[in-house]
């Protein structure tokens, strides 16, 4: 059951996000992308995996990893017949040994024992799961501006980050060599060092914990000389801006704040182009890091009065 508290201006999110819920559960035997998920929500690429964790809590590869162990927990029990490797198998897992690690640290229990004694292992989310929880915050601590941009173009890399117990774990090191490399080439028309996290992917199947950021340098201009062979083009627009101050690892709060407290009331509605993030300083020449400056750009666009 889902849990809601609603108002109407978040009513379409959360139906949309309902539906992704539901394609999921129909879907969880077989192989499927975060691209298919959005695509029948009717959800921007762009912006599906960010509204997913923003209402959910987890990302959507966690999810979708613990329905499965969810779904192969009640077919232990009610299909002993069944060899585990098969139902790892059904699970979306290509190996018994990744199936039994997973099911592990998810249950503190191993798929045999669980079939045993089903009562030992650690309940999961399965039937205490909120799902869905689209209070809004109360009190708006952010201050947002609307601003209009032409046409950027993001010359970027992709770094691998894992999910390990709710925390996203980035290659710090290899980002900030990176970008340290970049910003030290003094290149024209560069509009800021930026990250961007996870859009949709075509071809890559959620069966792993694990998430892909991009990072890099955004530009007014595409540029000759490449530090990477990889742009992405960012559509003209206007662009709802705000600051988060401390910590990157934290920024999740005020993206949250963005999209759960501010876009619902604000009479704008989320544009499809690519959500991106400015890092205005460094940790090398702040004091602390609670002084760390990123500036976050959510595309948006006027909500049409003939809705």
């Amino acid at each position: 059951m889902l849990r809601t508290q609603l108002t109407p201006v978040n009513d379409q999110i959360r139906l949309q996000l309902e539906k992704a819920l539901l394609f999921i559960d129909h879907h969880l035997e077989e192989k499927i992308t975060s691209v298919q998920i959005a695509c029948y929500a009717s959800i921007p690429e762009f912006h599906f995996q960010r509204l997913f964790s923003t209402y959910f809590g987890e990302t959507l590869s966690q999810y979708v990893l613990h329905r499965r162990l969810e779904f192969a927990a009640k077919k232990l029990v009610h299909h002993k017949k069944l060899a585990i490797g098969e139902i790892a198998n059904s699970s979306g897992f290509e190996a018994h040994s990744s199936f039994t690690r997973a099911f592990k640290h998810y249950f503190e229990i191993s798929p045999s024992e669980f079939r045993n004694s089903p009562l030992l292992g650690k309940l999961g989310r399965d039937k205490s799961r909120f799902v869905i929880d689209t209070t809004v915050p109360k009190k708006r601590t952010i201050a947002v501006t609307v601003d209009a941009l032409s046409t950027l173009w993001f010359n970027h890399k992709s770094s691998l980050c894992l999910v390990d117990r709710g925390v996203l774990k980035e290659n710090v090191l290899e980002i900030d060599t990176d970008l340290k490399t970049l910003a030290n080439t003094n290149k024209s028309d560069l509009f800021g060092l930026a990250g961007s996290g996870t859009y949709a992917s075509k071809s890559k199947s959620l069966n792993e914990c694990q998430e892909h950021k991009l990072y890099g340098g955004i530009y007014h201009k595409k540029q000759d000389d490449s530090w990477s062979d990889s742009w992405l083009e960012i559509e003209s627009g206007l662009w709802a801006v705000c600051t988060h101050k401390g910590r990157y690892e934290y920024s999740f709060r005020t993206w949250n704040e963005l999209i759960r407290s501010w876009l619902p009331e604000s009479g704008y509605e989320l544009r499809d182009t690519l959500a991106f993030e400015l890092y205005l300083n460094s940790a090398e020449i702040v004091e602390k890091t609670d002084d760390l400056l990123t500036q976050i750009y959510l595309p948006v666009k006027k909500i049409s009065t003939s809705k």
